[in-house]
């Protein structure tokens, strides 16, 4: 028994000393076969890189936003107003009514219904609408002054007595109410107190005075103090006659008022603009 042991092992040792000799020496014989049937065949994958097409878009029936290209306009460029004087707004309005002078006498008419004063100048006979100035404010009715404290301004042919550098409304010129009708028609009508100091003015307040505003009696003060007081007459009407009349009914208590409403009408005739 001792000795099969030891043969079965050399045996073994022999055995595998062989094959190993046989792996080592033997490759070009046993390498075919194995190649042959003990290796699984490798199939290599060829790769095609191919460009991706576009995708498909859907077809809708909304349509692609147009993009219109357009100049912008250009912007006018506004000039500056121009920033002027009240003697150089006067002068403006000389230049623009032909005058290249002060003009020789000035009418000032009043229309109360209306609110405005219209500045009038006097050229070789002729008659030249220099300016018209609104009124600031307005105190009273349509008809004429009877005494003081009524709020009215009065209605006739007037003159101005006298310039004040110094009013409180900034410059004034006085009307000089009453003249002589108003006081023949007061001493008719046993009227007395018929007030008085009705003046043109600047400011925005008044009662019974004519404002136009600081800037407006600016120019016409100026223009006053070149032509002179004697040479201004002042007319005062209850609307612009030239345009419209006054319905005087039986319950006035005034019956000179149709009398004196003529002359303020004839006195305005000539001024037409």
């Amino acid at each position: 028994m001792k000795y099969l042991l030891i043969h079965f092992l050399i045996f073994t040792i022999l055995l595998f000393g062989a094959i190993a000799l046989f792996y080592l020496y033997g490759k070009n014989i046993w390498m075919p076969y194995y190649k042959k049937y003990c290796t699984t065949q490798i199939q290599t994958v060829k790769v095609i890189k191919e460009e991706c097409q576009p995708c498909p878009t859907l077809e809708c029936n909304q349509t692609e936003p147009k993009i219109i290209e357009k100049e912008c306009p250009t912007c006018p460029i506004c000039p500056k107003p121009e920033i002027l004087t009240p003697k150089q707004k006067l002068f403006r309005h000389l230049a623009d009514s032909n005058f290249v002078r002060y003009p020789k006498k000035l009418t000032l008419i009043g229309l109360k219904y209306e609110q405005q004063l219209e500045v009038w100048g006097e050229d070789k006979g002729e008659q030249h609408l220099i300016a018209t100035y609104p009124f600031t404010a307005f105190s009273g009715i349509l008809g004429p002054k009877c005494k003081e404290g009524d709020r009215q301004i009065p209605e006739g042919i007037y003159g101005i007595s006298y310039l004040n550098p110094n009013s409180k409304f900034h410059l004034s010129m006085r009307i000089d109410y009453p003249n002589a009708f108003d006081k023949k028609m007061a001493k008719k009508e046993h009227r007395s107190n018929l007030g008085g100091d009705i003046m043109i003015h600047g400011s925005d307040r008044t009662i019974g005075c004519i404002p136009i505003g600081d800037e407006n009696i600016e120019q016409l003060y100026f223009l006053a103090e070149k032509v002179g007081i004697q040479n201004i007459k002042v007319i005062l009407a209850p609307v612009d006659f030239r345009k419209m009349n006054v319905n005087i009914t039986k319950a006035n208590k005034h019956p000179w008022l149709r009398e004196l409403y003529n002359k303020i009408k004839k006195e305005m005739e000539e001024f037409k603009k």
